[in-house]
C-alpha cells in the first residue's frame, strides 16, 4: 500500500470520525487536493473496500417510469439531488487507520 494512501486514508477517517458534515469540496480543500482528485481517490478508497458509500432518503418514482405502468423503486434521474451520499470506514479501513494511530 502506498505511504500516500495511508496518510489520506487516516486524513479522512479522522474527519469521518469527527462526524462533521462536510461536503466533498470542503474535505478536498481542507486535504489540498482539487474535488474531482479527491473524488478519484475515494472511489479508489471505495473499490478497495476501505471505505463505503451510503445513499439516503432515495425517491423512488412511485408513479412508473414514462411507459411504464408499474410503479419501482428506481429513482428518476431529476430527483437525483434529493439523495444523500454520505462516507464511513469499513472494517478493513478502520483495522488500517488504527495501526496508523
Amino acid at each position: 500500500m502506498v505511504v500516500g494512501y495511508k496518510f489520506l486514508l487516516k486524513r479522512i477517517a479522522a474527519t469521518l470520525d469527527s462526524k462533521e458534515n462536510l461536503t466533498t469540496r470542503t474535505l478536498a480543500s481542507n486535504l489540498n487536493l482539487r474535488q474531482d482528485e479527491f473524488k478519484d481517490i475515494l472511489n479508489i478508497m471505495i473499490k478497495k473496500g476501505d471505505i463505503e458509500c451510503i445513499v439516503e432518503n432515495q425517491v423512488s418514482c412511485g408513479s412508473g417510469c414514462s411507459g411504464c405502468g408499474k410503479s419501482c423503486s428506481v429513482s428518476k434521474p431529476n430527483n437525483k439531488r434529493n439523495s444523500i451520499k454520505s462516507y464511513r470506514l469499513t472494517e478493513k479501513g478502520r483495522a488500517i487507520y488504527e495501526s496508523l494511530s
